[in-house]
């Protein structure tokens, strides 16, 4: 699934319609299967992991997540990271959530 959504946006093969198309069905096919992944890891994993590390360890944990993202994303490249995606979203005229929350 997600080596399909790569090789359609890689490739820039989204002008057709017919790509565009297969883009958007695996696009909800991938959010279908991700919302109960990212549900249980709120909801069970995240809670279950603060009880069997002590506080340390974390620590320890979230400074070596920040070394990595340093190495890999260059300094303030989640920011940067970040503000892309924002303007990915922007473009898309998804970047205002309040359009999409039931009222």
């Amino acid at each position: 699934m997600t080596a399909d959504i790569q090789g359609l946006v890689s490739r820039g093969q989204t002008t057709q319609d017919a790509d565009r198309t297969k883009l958007s069905a695996s696009l909800r096919v991938f959010i279908r299967m991700y919302r109960p992944h990212e549900a249980r890891e709120d909801t069970v994993l995240f809670p279950a992991f603060r009880t069997i590390v002590t506080g340390k360890e974390y620590e320890d944990l979230g400074e070596a997540f920040e070394e990595k993202e340093q190495r890999l994303f260059g300094k303030d490249g989640f920011e940067k990271i970040v503000a892309e995606v924002a303007e990915l979203e922007r473009e898309l005229g998804i970047y205002e959530l309040s359009r999409f929350t039931p009222k």
